[in-house]
């Protein structure tokens, strides 16, 4: 017969891990449903398994732009029509790491990276013929309506997925560029384990991340004063990795201030659990300056940006950030979806 337990110990975790608040088991759950690739291209049989974890309404927004039309679609068959398939027949069975997985009990969010080959045309751009092992930076950000995801972010570092195969598409990095790892810390892999932090350590977390936020994209200072001196700083190709402050601010925030001015930010979703704190937001900006190699142009021009941040005695130790960079690019006229696909072309055409 079965021995019974004190009524202190837990005899089944919940999904996501013991403690987990609502938002991360439904997200958890539905995760599991897309790492495992069940039907992927079957939409009947897909639909049936993915639909308990959604709203009939939900939006799926992710980081195309141009005529690939896979922005924010609504409902589960126009994203399986729409990103979801064109991503999967690209790049297929992407086994994706998540590192970090914060939430609450209505929001959550996740910093991962997936390992595939690239094999398909992806938004117009052709593999290279040897269809190489690349590394995806993604991230995501997710709103929960009852017990269901109404609203799911995504972002992938685009630029990073076609430099690493050769696809020069910007200009070098001042710092180099090295991925975009997991915390240093052991706080739980996915980082945190939800058991393991009270609310009151979200709370501190919180007012740290809002107060970062604040200071480095509105009252543009560029002291960054709540970032520690020495960091692990994860930027977005194009910019590259910083290991200290100094570098944070000369490499990324000064360029920043440089290249846009009368910047308005509008975040869509902050979340924090533990010492980890996330946030989704577009900075509105108009391009007076240099950026990214490209001239002004006068342009009110959005840059989307998710953001992560690891959060020791009141000061950020490590980031996690990645912007949709075609998206702004196009905003200035630029296509660089066609930018990628010419470099690629020449490229593959000089191999074979």
């Amino acid at each position: 017969m079965p021995v019974a337990a004190p009524a202190e110990l837990v005899l089944r975790d919940t999904v996501g891990g013991p403690g987990s608040p609502l938002a991360k088991q439904v997200v958890v759950g539905m995760d599991t449903n897309v790492n495992h690739h069940i039907e992927w291209n079957n939409w009947e049989a897909w639909s049936q398994v993915m639909a308990p974890y959604w709203t009939q309404d939900m939006v799926y927004d992710f980081a195309y732009v141009g005529s690939w039309n896979f922005g924010p679609t609504m409902g589960l068959r126009a994203w399986f029509e729409g990103e979801h398939m064109h991503f999967n027949q690209a790049i297929p069975d992407s086994q994706w790491q998540d590192f970090i997985r914060a939430a609450s009990e209505t929001t959550a969010t996740s910093a991962s990276y997936g390992l595939a080959n690239w094999v398909g045309e992806w938004a117009g751009v052709p593999p290279p013929p040897d269809h190489p092992k690349v590394r995806i930076s993604d991230l995501d950000f997710y709103e929960i309506r009852g017990n269901k995801i109404a609203y799911n972010w995504c972002i992938v570092d685009v630029v990073d997925l076609f430099e690493q195969v050769g696809y020069k598409i910007l200009p070098e990095s001042p710092l180099p560029h090295e991925g975009y790892k997991a915390p240093d810390a052991m706080d739980g892999f996915p980082a945190p384990l939800s058991s393991m932090f009270t609310p009151e350590h979200a709370q501190q977390s919180e007012a740290v991340w809002r107060a970062a936020l604040h200071e480095d994209f509105e009252f543009r200072e560029g002291n960054a004063t709540h970032w520690a001196d020495s960091i692990n700083w994860y930027g977005p190709r194009g910019i590259g990795t910083a290991h200290s402050r100094a570098d944070y601010v000369t490499h990324f925030l000064k360029p920043l201030y440089a290249g846009f001015s009368d910047i308005e930010r509008g975040t869509d979703i902050l979340v924090c659990e533990g010492p980890y704190c996330g946030a989704h937001f577009y900075l509105w900006g108009t391009h007076t300056g240099e950026w990214l190699g490209e001239k002004a142009t006068g342009k009110r021009v959005p840059l989307r940006i998710g953001a992560h941040a690891h959060i020791v005695d009141g000061k950020i130790v490590e980031g996690w950030l990645i912007i949709d960079v075609p998206r702004a690019f196009q905003a200035m006229g630029i296509d660089l979806y066609a930018r990628a696909r010419a470099v690629a072309l020449a490229k593959n055409s000089a191999r074979s």
